[in-house]
């Protein structure tokens, strides 16, 4: 029988790096994963069986806009489609621990569709991301918004 528990988001705390407000962002059993940047899926990627024609999409960076000069902090205004977010914060896991990434109630109420992503140690090295799809009415995001969650399962 495999014997597995959720970690309590103080536990994770050593594991996670670039956490924006971590009065905010912590909870029980998940933290909060915040918004650093927004990419605008914009060509095809290639999908074989083997994986010799791999290619991911083409991406084009967003850059955010402020609605006043003395604002800290700008927003991006998406319209139908999809993109892909880069959070903030980054996670390392050890070998007996995988984590769960799914999208923040705030962004399901917001409209926005998402994947939950399904991460382990092995992928430490590479930035923390989910895939969103955006409805015709699109959705205006704030930077360092919370927009994910995460929770991580040990065995």
């Amino acid at each position: 029988m495999l014997n597995v528990s959720l970690l309590s988001a103080n536990d994770l705390l050593n594991q996670i790096s670039n956490i924006v407000h971590q009065e905010t962002q912590l909870h029980d059993d998940h933290i909060d994963l915040t918004v650093s940047e927004v990419h605008k899926v914009s060509g095809a990627g290639y999908l074989d069986f083997g994986g010799s024609e791999f290619k991911p999409a083409i991406t084009e960076k967003i850059t955010p806009e402020k609605r006043r000069s003395d604002d800290d902090y700008g927003w991006w205004k998406l319209g139908n489609g999809p993109f892909r977010i880069i959070f903030n914060e980054s996670l390392t896991l050890e070998s007996s621990q995988t984590g769960i990434i799914s999208s923040h109630r705030h962004s399901r109420q917001s409209g926005l569709v998402s994947n939950t992503n399904l991460i382990s140690s092995e992928d430490n090295q590479e930035r923390l991301s989910m895939n969103i799809t955006v409805s015709e009415a699109g959705c205006n995001i704030k930077e360092n918004a919370r927009i994910a969650t995460l929770r991580v399962l040990e065995n």
